[in-house]
Order: structure tokens, then C-alpha cells, then sequence
């Protein structure tokens, strides 16, 4: 007999199928439990996306206001979801509605005009939530949902509606 034939066969190196099976179901079974606040969390980064847009947005025409000392106006269209910024009919710069689509923009006007000194012509308060704005902490929903204020004088500053502990300023 050859020497060969009376050894033993080593065990092959590797994973069996059994093994690799039950590698994907434990993988597949975590990327499940973590689907529904991965969901959540690319909502509420659109959600912040698009407030720190038009809150820029308002900044810009502000400062734009200042450096010209003429009226500069800031308009929201497209289901208020997208914004321009303009003066005396001169677009100044604008931003397309891709960035708050799927998202519910209120407002309490469409158009804040800034003067010469900084001062807007109306105080506005634009809320952005949610297509299904229940989903709100507020609405004992699970998205945060932000606010941008632009004051008389001129102030633009973005908060959380669900902030009510004092001295935070996120507060609104």
C-alpha cells in the first residue's frame, strides 16, 4: 500500500454552506432591526437640509440687503420648497425645490423683503416636517421637525419646535 492511502484526509480550510447560511441570516436579521431608525435618521438629516437651506437663503438676502442698501426680496414658490432670492426683478441666486421634496414647508408668507438696514418687511415663520406631518415629535411622532423665524429686525435663526426647557437655544 502507498503511503498515501493509509493517511488520514485533512479537513478542508473554509466555511461550509451550513456556516455561510447562518452568517447571512444573522447579517440580514440585524440590518432588519436597524432599517426602521436608519429611516428616520435620512428624514430627519432631509428635514435639516432643507431648514439650513432656506435658512442660508434668508442670511443671504439679508446680507445682500446690507451690501446693496436697497430692498432685496426673499420669495418661496414651488409649494414653498424652493426659494429665490431677488432684487428690484434680478435673481440674485435661487434654490430648486429637490432638496425638500417629500417635505411639508409651511409658512406664514411666501415673501420676506429685506431693506437697506436689514430689517425684514414681515416677521415669517416657515415649518419644515415631514410629508405626514403627524410624524412630528410634536404630534408624539418620531421625526424632529425644525422651524426657521425671521424677526422684524432682521434676525433668522432655525429652532426645534419640541424644545421647551428654558435658556436652550434651540428653543422657539
Amino acid at each position: 500500500m502507498s503511503r498515501n492511502a493509509m493517511t488520514v484526509p485533512q479537513r478542508t480550510r473554509g466555511f461550509t454552506l451550513i456556516e455561510i447560511m447562518v452568517g447571512l441570516a444573522i447579517m440580514a436579521f440585524l440590518l432588519l432591526m436597524a432599517m426602521p431608525s436608519f429611516k428616520v435618521h435620512l428624514l430627519d438629516t432631509k428635514i435639516r437640509v432643507a431648514a439650513q437651506s432656506y435658512y442660508d437663503g434668508a442670511q443671504l438676502a439679508r446680507s445682500e440687503a446690507l451690501r446693496r442698501n436697497q430692498d432685496v426680496t426673499l420669495t418661496l414658490s414651488g409649494l414653498n420648497r424652493a426659494w429665490d432670492v431677488a432684487q428690484g426683478g434680478n435673481t440674485i441666486y435661487n434654490k430648486s425645490e429637490e432638496a425638500a421634496a417629500n417635505l411639508t414647508v409651511q409658512a406664514n408668507v411666501t415673501s420676506v423683503t429685506f431693506n437697506g438696514t436689514g430689517e425684514a418687511s414681515v416677521a415669517n415663520t416657515v415649518q419644515f416636517q415631514p410629508g405626514n406631518t403627524a410624524e412630528c415629535i410634536a404630534g408624539n411622532g418620531s421625526q424632529r421637525c425644525l422651524n426657521v423665524i425671521i424677526s422684524t429686525g432682521g434676525q433668522v435663526r432655525m429652532c426645534d419646535p419640541t424644545v421647551t426647557e428654558a435658556g436652550d437655544n434651540r428653543k422657539c
